[in-house]
């Protein structure tokens, strides 16, 4: 007898469940808020009509935890060499991170009315800032991807925040905590906070902050090539 059968649906079912398309909010993370130093974890979580989340853990054995409306609904013991639900770990953190990214596609595109000179002036020069600062985070990835003892820490949510009800998409990577809200007249504020020395939330005061009306595509261009970076660096291996 087939014991995946006897226990109930086999894992591969489960990742072919979970999808993006249609849902309100998403969050991908990669060993963020862990109990215990030593263990490891990538979550991916989907909330729309259905919600999901799956959670790959690495401690003294390795573990999937499938939930469904916040409540466990199985988990299984899994072999550290199962080349194949790594790959299919991976492919819903990466498909998830990227429908996020692809939905926001056409807001990027749409005009900002009453853009001036000046707002295109102060975008040029935040556009350097953001290009320099996630620069720095870009080769740190780079460096995480040569060097498999280093540990990747971070998080990725997008769509409708479900405390707030603001559209955004927001990353944390190192010691960078970065939001691109969304607003409803189709502007994009970029709000980052620098959490260096601190722990994760606990810088209060932006260190940089802009209205996006005239060059949204550039701005979005360069979070799109952050995630990449990140995804990559942040898979199972």
């Amino acid at each position: 007898m087939n014991l995946w059968n006897f226990f109930g649906k086999k894992p591969k079912e489960f990742f072919l469940e979970l999808s993006p398309i249609g849902s309100h909010w998403r969050v991908v993370t990669w060993n963020f808020d862990l109990a215990s130093p030593q263990e490891r974890q990538w979550t991916v979580e989907i909330q729309g009509a259905k919600s999901s989340m799956i959670s790959w853990r690495k401690s003294t054995k390795n573990e999937i935890f499938f939930f469904e409306k916040e409540k466990l609904i199985t988990k299984r013991k899994i072999n550290a060499h199962d080349e194949d639900l790594k790959s299919l770990m991976n492919l819903s953190l990466h498909s998830t991170i990227k429908y996020s990214l692809e939905k926001n596609r056409e807001f990027m595109l749409s005009p900002v009315s009453g853009a001036t000179t000046l707002d295109f002036q102060n975008e040029a020069k935040a556009l350097q800032w953001i290009q320099v600062s996630f620069g720095t985070l870009k080769l740190a990835l780079e460096g995480m991807k040569k060097d498999k003892d280093l540990i990747l820490t971070g998080a990725f949510f997008s769509g409708i925040v479900p405390e707030s009800g603001e559209e955004v998409l927001r990353v944390i990577a190192f010691n960078l905590d970065i939001f691109y809200y969304l607003r409803p007249d189709q502007s994009l504020q970029i709000v980052v906070f620098n959490d260096k020395d601190l722990g994760h939330g606990k810088s209060k005061t932006p260190t940089f902050q802009q209205i996006i009306k005239v060059t949204k595509p550039q701005f979005y261009d360069e979070i799109t090539k952050l995630m990449l970076e990140l995804a990559i660096a942040g898979e199972i291996s």
